[in-house]
């Protein structure tokens, strides 16, 4: 049996790839190469995955836990400071039912995981298949260091 990827023509792949990344990376510009655009939606598309595997690698049951021993500790009654305890608890209220949220859509989390972590492969797969002289020997371990690259230029300003 042939897999997934392989029932879709490389070259329509493609098309959907370079539209997709015209939808995700609005920074593209009608000029912009194939195989640059193809980079740039490598890049959000890794960044989406890294953002859902927090999600999914997070123990949000805990956050929770802790969540009521926070309210627990800093409650305690004390004269005069009802504004800011009202204050501090609807923000930890809020807190908490954005934690419920989450673990309610725990399912969909991972189901969007696991099919980012496909979308990559595919994406790799194109890239490498039409424009492996673009990404230098073997290209995803260049595009790879790209990538952190410019991570780090956009953690520092």
């Amino acid at each position: 049996m042939k897999e997934n990827q392989e029932l879709i023509d490389n070259e329509e792949l493609k098309r959907f790839l370079l539209r997709e990344a015209i939808i995700l990376c609005p920074s593209i510009k009608e000029e912009t190469s194939e195989g640059e655009k193809l980079q740039m939606l490598y890049r959000t598309q890794k960044r989406m995955n890294k953002l859902l595997r927090l999600l999914y690698h997070c123990d949000l049951g805990m956050h929770y836990v802790e969540l009521y021993e926070v309210f627990g500790f800093y409650f305690v009654e004390k004269e005069g400071e009802k504004r800011k305890k009202h204050r501090m608890s609807v923000r930890l209220d809020s807190y908490s039912q954005f934690i419920c949220q989450l673990m309610g859509m725990k399912d969909l989390i991972t189901r969007f995981y696991i099919y980012n972590r496909q979308y990559l492969k595919v994406l790799e797969k194109v890239m490498n298949f039409y424009y492996p002289e673009d990404l230098l020997g073997g290209g995803v371990g260049r595009l790879k260091q790209l990538t952190l690259n410019t991570l780090k230029e956009e953690t520092e300003k």
